[in-house]
């Protein structure tokens, strides 16, 4: 029987919905409070420098994913570029940190998801008797089956929450504007231009999500064409609304008080209108969703992408033949979800989100050398500028920013990573050659 195939549907727009969705996540909605702690009105440079930091990487990242329009992202690129047994060490150990950060760390926004949920209920008078962490298991089962039944339907709701998202921070922009005080605004960067650095330590985790959308190529319908274009839009879109909202935010609030409230942008919403709150509430609702609905997709495309190649398991590459959703893979997803957001750990979490994504990009920039010295049969649309600079300068720039965060981020990232070597020892029963020789007919 003829199979067939799989009709790629994702565009560039598509692309922003899942990047941007992503995101714009807990980040914006709680941490952003924080930022406002360490560096006064100046957190939204810190967003600023964040994406300023990113979008080098994701530049690197373009001629990668241009030159490789495949499903796996940052695990395929040292593979295709790296010859022999070093390549594909580097390339699963990448794979899997970024499989940690992205797939099974985005159980604490199924946290965060809970965590809004039940404060907008308890807002309006209802009380969840469900706990948070069962709450955020019931989400998601709820978006993994919606996913595995239909990836139409997982990309319907990224696309309409995307827009709802950035509907209420739009609004909060445009109404909180006009409330704002100069004076809160004063002095911009009460602690210096090293606590504006500090503060974009910690949002250039909102900026993980771009790096998801190569995780999606082979979905795309010219993902040598769109899966940049889609990266690149959605850094740029989102450095733009993160600066502007904490402009707002701060303008609406003392920063010292931002800094201790567990809902930033619902507290300042709070200060000029009383149904703000609940407005940046179900922002905050939906910003959940549309991150973990995003990385789930994702982080099951590099699992499949994985085991497709022999790293892992073979099964986890199954796929759903009517729509090309890589089932099994989604299924043990969520259930290395579940485990985790049934700790309800969420900090250690996601410190090892922000450390072991952060691996993956650099490891990636530097495949750009190899790809330009070992691959010269390979051709891609897009071109790094400044090349050899920006690679390296990528790379310095993400050890600047990973030196900024805690010990535990890094000692739990290198746990994961050791995790990871381990598997591909127990699993990777491929013989070599054969693997090399399987690479080579893709």
């Amino acid at each position: 029987m003829i199979k067939k195939p799989i009709d790629r549907k994702l565009t560039v727009f598509d692309g922003w919905a899942l990047g941007a969705g992503v995101m714009i996540g807990a980040t914006i909605f709680v941490a952003s409070g924080y930022m406002s702690g360490i560096a006064g009105p100046a957190a939204a440079l810190s967003f600023v420098l964040a994406a300023f930091v990113t979008m080098i990487i994701a530049v690197c990242y373009c001629e990668l994913s241009s030159a490789f329009p495949r499903s796996g992202g940052a695990y395929i690129y040292p593979k295709e570029t790296i010859k022999g047994r070093p390549g594909i060490i580097i390339s699963f150990v990448t794979g899997w940190a970024f499989y940690g950060g992205q797939g099974l760390g985005s159980a604490v926004v199924a946290l965060t998801c809970a965590f809004y949920i039940n404060w907008t209920l308890e807002l309006v008078g209802v009380i969840n008797p469900i706990p948070d962490n069962i709450f955020a298991m019931l989400i998601i089962v709820f978006f993994a089956i919606s996913n595995i039944i239909d990836s139409k339907f997982g990309r319907l709701i990224q696309s309409v929450s995307t827009f709802i998202v950035v509907g209420a921070l739009t609004l909060f922009i445009v109404l909180g504007g006009v409330n704002v005080d100069p004076v809160l605004l004063t002095p911009f960067a009460p602690y210096g231009f090293s606590a504006v650095v500090a503060a974009g330590a910690i949002g250039w985790a909102a900026f993980g999500g771009w790096s998801a959308i190569p995780n999606m190529s082979s979905e795309f319908r010219d993902p040598a064409r769109d899966v940049p274009r889609s990266m690149l839009l959605s850094v740029a879109f989102c450095s733009v609304l993160f600066a502007v909202v904490v402009v707002v935010m701060n303008g609406l609030m003392p920063y010292t008080q931002l800094a201790v409230e567990n809902a930033p942008l619902a507290a300042a919403a709070a200060t000029f209108t009383r149904y703000g709150a609940i407005i940046i509430a179900f922002g905050g609702i939906f910003a959940s969703a549309t991150t973990l609905n995003g990385l789930m997709m994702a982080g099951s495309h590099m699992l499949a992408s994985m085991g497709r190649e022999g790293s892992l398991p073979h099964i986890l590459s199954k796929k759903n033949e009517r729509n090309g959703t890589p089932r099994i893979a989604l299924f043990t997803t969520s259930i290395g979800m579940l485990l985790l957001a049934s700790t309800g750990l969420a900090l250690i979490i996601l410190q090892m989100v922000a450390f072991v994504t952060a691996f993956s990009w650099i490891v990636a920039c530097l495949c750009v050398y190899a790809l330009r010295i070992n691959r010269k049969d390979v051709t891609s649309l897009y071109r790094t500028p400044l090349y050899p600079v920006t690679p390296i300068v990528a790379v310095l720039l993400a050890l600047i920013m990973m030196s900024r965060m805690s010990p535990i981020a890094i000692m739990v990232g290198c746990i994961w990573i050791a995790v990871g070597f381990v598997l591909f020892v127990l699993f990777a029963h491929t013989p070599l050659k054969n693997l090399c020789h399987n690479d080579q007919q893709q």
